[in-house]
């Protein structure tokens, strides 16, 4: 049970260091979104290189997932989610790339049959992130790249799941931050390049997200399994919500309400799900 609980406090920490993080990549933006996911992976290798020292096990399958992990998520479900702003509200696209929450629990069944009960929850999350972000237009590839995003991030996650049959929580903090700038790079030279411009700001942004976020989320699934922690993320851009309403000092209406409080709501219960699981 104690250690259920570190995992959701773990969790919701992760969270807030995802939240913070958008406020970095909006001021420090360039104009190449490879050249900024290039600057974000660097954060998360410069914090994931001193893991090495504990020693982790890093056998070819703990490479294998940890590099997909790496690789399908943060790089090209990140890649996609910058193309679908290009042709979406950033709201709705935003509402859609979080569809990982119900996707993954589908996907788990292959598993365990009980994760099938945290996919209401999921939609109850879902719902609450329309209300408080849901807005504006866009074309049917800019949602359907959103949904991309948030199939490779479901995938990714799936891969987490693998990983940790094959080494620690620390080895797959390294093989993360190693895979995220290898593939960054390699994408980038793909397609623009070898000239890279890097922003000091979206670095912080990736010290912050990738570097501390992303090592508390891996300790937190070590901890409370895969499956609430993932719902948890989702209060990532609830925190930011809030964090822009605080700053621009603008009131709540009825529907941010009832977004917030369905997203809480969904994530309590998945807790208590996860609990009796």
């Amino acid at each position: 049970m104690l250690t259920y609980i570190i995992g959701i406090i773990l969790a919701i920490a992760a969270s807030l260091a995802w939240a913070v993080s958008p406020i970095l990549y909006r001021i420090g933006a360039t104009r190449s979104a490879l050249d900024d996911l290039v600057s974000n992976s660097l954060g998360a290798f410069v914090l994931a290189i001193p893991f090495i020292l504990l020693n982790p096990p890093l056998n070819n399958n703990a490479w294998l997932y940890g590099a997909l992990f790496a690789m399908l998520g943060p790089v090209f479900g990140t890649y996609v989610f910058l193309i679908s702003l290009r042709y979406a509200d950033v709201g709705i696209a935003n509402v859609i790339s979080y569809a990982y929450v119900v996707i993954l629990p589908i996907m788990l069944l292959i598993i365990k049959p009980s994760y099938l009960t945290y996919t209401w929850p999921a939609l109850l999350i879902m719902l609450g992130l329309y209300l408080i972000m849901g807005s504006g237009k866009g074309t049917i590839y800019g949602y359907s790249m959103a949904l991309l995003s948030a199939v490779l991030y479901a995938f990714s996650f799936l891969a987490l799941y693998r990983a940790y049959d094959y080494t620690s929580p620390w080895g797959i903090i390294f093989i993360r931050g190693v895979a995220l700038i290898i593939g960054a790079l390699l994408l980038k030279i793909a397609l623009e390049g070898t000239r890279i411009k890097l922003s000091g700001k979206v670095f912080l942004a990736g010290l912050i997200s990738y570097g501390v976020g992303g090592p508390l989320y891996v300790l937190s699934v070590d901890y409370a399994g895969i499956a609430v922690p993932t719902l948890i993320t989702a209060l990532s851009p609830v925190i930011t919500e809030v964090l822009a309403i605080v700053r621009l000092k603008e009131k709540l209406n009825r529907k941010s309400i009832l977004g917030f409080t369905a997203v809480i709501t969904g994530v309590v219960i998945a807790s208590l799900i996860g609990i009796q699981i």
